[in-house]
């Protein structure tokens, strides 16, 4: 994404000696791998759910006034009437649905960081392990 909601912010799994320590500034979350992956089931349910409510919102901004006159047809199509609403809930579903998804991409980069880390860290203890028999 060009505007990044999540710019300058880092996921750092705690429990990995080899993923190293967060940069200075505080900038990002520090959490286990356990964390990150319950945090990241949370985030992709979620984001299903929005899913599913931009779906269903479309009616909303598509709203047909009941009679041709113009109270009725300021209430439906005119400034904060039903059509706006409905095209501002979408926006803002939109704007979540985008949140989740840069949250689950870092999520799971993160984790897909970390499960490397852990398969190279077996790894060597392996080859150590060999070496000293």
């Amino acid at each position: 994404m060009t505007n990044s909601l999540f710019s300058g912010i880092g996921f750092w799994a705690t429990d990995v000696p080899s993923a190293g320590p967060p940069p200075a500034g505080g900038q990002g979350f520090a959490m286990s791998s356990a964390e990150m992956r319950a945090m990241l089931k949370k985030a992709e349910d979620q984001r299903r759910t929005l899913g599913e409510q931009l779906r269903a919102v479309e009616g909303l901004s598509q709203a047909q006034p009941p009679a041709e006159e113009p109270v009725s047809q300021a209430a439906v199509n005119g400034p904060n009437g039903i059509n706006e609403a409905g095209r501002y809930y979408k926006g803002h579903l939109t704007y979540q649905f985008n949140y989740y998804t840069e949250l689950i991409s870092r999520l799971r980069q993160a984790l897909g960081i970390t499960e490397a880390a852990d398969e190279q860290a077996a790894d060597s203890t392996k080859t150590i392990k060999g070496s000293l028999e």
